[in-house]
């Protein structure tokens, strides 16, 4: 019977792979014995980002911040399955804190801007520049 560590480097490699259901199946394999694993939970997210399903993916990397805080790759990887989402103030957020945990991290500054130019171009145009008439 494999051990937790055996399931964790399987995981990572089919990960590797592009193999990324069976990547989930050994990390859940690992999380069976220890719940509070962030590297399995990291794994979660990456394979269900690679398989763009965000929601999953946000479920898993929000479980890797918790446990880890400082790491600043899970917030910018929930901030990024947030944008996926759509839901923009939550990425910007988790954006904001991966750099605060890493200055440098350019993925963070990208993302970052990426939202803060959406935001300018939002709030440039009027409520009637689409195609919805005013309500009288």
């Amino acid at each position: 019977m494999a051990d937790a560590q055996q399931w964790l480097e399987e995981g990572m490699e089919l990960f590797k792979q592009g193999r990324y259901e069976e990547c989930i199946e050994r990390m859940y394999w690992v999380l069976q014995k220890d719940a509070q694993h962030y590297t399995a939970w990291f794994y979660v997210g990456a394979a269900y980002a690679q398989m763009h399903d965000y929601e999953n993916a946000a479920h898993a990397f929000f479980k890797a911040a918790e446990i880890q805080p400082d790491s600043y790759r899970a917030h910018y990887n929930l901030g990024a399955a947030y944008e996926a989402l759509g839901s923009y103030m939550e990425a910007e957020m988790e954006y904001e804190q991966a750099l605060q945990l890493n200055p440098e991290y350019e993925n963070a500054k990208k993302g970052l801007m990426r939202l803060r130019q959406l935001h300018r171009e939002t709030y440039r145009k009027s409520p009637w520049d689409q195609p919805q008439q005013p309500q009288v």
